[in-house]
């Protein structure tokens, strides 16, 4: 291979970067449905034992639907787990997480009954749809750049 055709395959790849990054565009709802899921796991775990396990499928039937209609409309599934800048956002969400669940677990005695409780949860479905919304515009601009 000469140095023409080496650049121009790497043009090549640039050029199916930039394409993906405009390809990767996701609708609010499926934004939502991840902070959905975000506040129905921290709603789980402040459940009774018994609600705890049905709470729990229908967020894992979420994340079944989602995958499918992603891959069904995109032709691919591109999960949060990327190389890039996009670590911060999630380092970022599982903080987020973990502070929600802290206070949920050491500062409001009984979760479903307390008005704080599902301010948090609220907190955490919609914190949780704009951190997604913006791991998209990192995501895309990481490609772009051609950084994944």
């Amino acid at each position: 291979m000469n140095r023409n055709e080496a650049q121009s395959a790497l043009d090549a790849v640039k050029n199916t970067d930039r394409l993906m990054a405009d390809r990767m565009t996701w609708p609010l709802w499926r934004h939502a449905i991840f902070g959905v899921m975000m506040a129905l796991v921290l709603v789980s775990i402040a459940s009774p034992l018994g609600a705890q396990l049905p709470i729990l499928g229908i967020v894992l039937l979420s994340i079944f639907l989602v995958v499918r209609d992603d891959k069904k409309r995109h032709g691919m599934f591109v999960s949060g787990y990327q190389k890039g800048r996009t670590g911060w956002v999630l380092a970022l969400q599982f903080a987020f997480f973990i502070a929600a669940l802290v206070a949920t677990e050491f500062w409001i005695e009984a979760p479903s009954s307390s008005p704080l409780f599902w301010t948090i949860a609220a907190a955490m479905l919609i914190g949780s749809t704009m951190l997604s919304l913006l791991w998209e515009k990192i995501y895309q601009a990481d490609l772009r750049r051609g950084r994944v």
